[in-house]
């Protein structure tokens, strides 16, 4: 099983079949890095899931991106719109996607098809809340660990900027971290 596969499967707590007949009935998308896929400018809901890259879920304060979340290989997003946030590439992805119109469309023809989409879409605000939860609860290292364990590489694949945002630290201190968990 492929790797996105197998996350999505196992985070989402969704079955592979249902979800490997979704992807079918999906488009593959190719999205440069810098994207926007989500905003409170584009009307457009829609699923994607991603197969490889990174993405940030942010907000613009006093014209910086300020990352709330990253996304990688694996994981489902639900973007509609939003006034309080943006989703943009920071690498190169690519992506499943699926309209709105498309979605309605199968989840009224398939009861399977609902319930997947509804599975997803729980899972979405769940770890959305949990993140809010992580925020104020977990010290800076614990956040730098988990984000590590999640996408082990991403010191390498994206601008520190976003990291340390994401955290809510300095680089220096990112530095420290980085050096301190060797």
């Amino acid at each position: 099983m492929e790797a996105y596969l197998k996350k999505l499967c196992f985070e989402y707590q969704v079955d592979e079949k249902e979800v490997k007949e979704l992807l079918a009935r999906m488009e593959m998308v190719y999205l440069d890095k810098g994207e926007r896929i989500a905003s409170a400018t584009m009307p457009e809901q829609s699923l994607y899931i991603i197969v490889s890259g990174i993405l940030h879920t942010y907000t613009t304060y006093e014209g910086e991106d300020r990352t709330i979340r990253f996304l990688s290989e694996g994981d489902a997003i639900l973007c509609y719109n939003s006034s309080t946030y943006s989703i943009k590439t920071l690498t190169k992805c690519v992506a499943y996607y699926i309209s709105e119109d498309e979605i309605e469309e199968l989840c009224a023809t398939s009861i399977s098809f609902a319930n997947l989409v509804r599975q997803l879409m729980e899972y979405q605000f769940y770890f959305k809340e949990e993140e809010n939860v992580n925020v104020r609860k977990l010290t800076v290292r614990e956040r730098y660990l988990s984000l590590l364990s999640e996408i082990p590489d991403i010191l390498y694949r994206v601008p520190l900027k976003h990291i340390t945002h994401y955290l809510g630290a300095d680089v220096t201190s990112l530095g420290y971290l980085a050096g301190s968990s060797k």
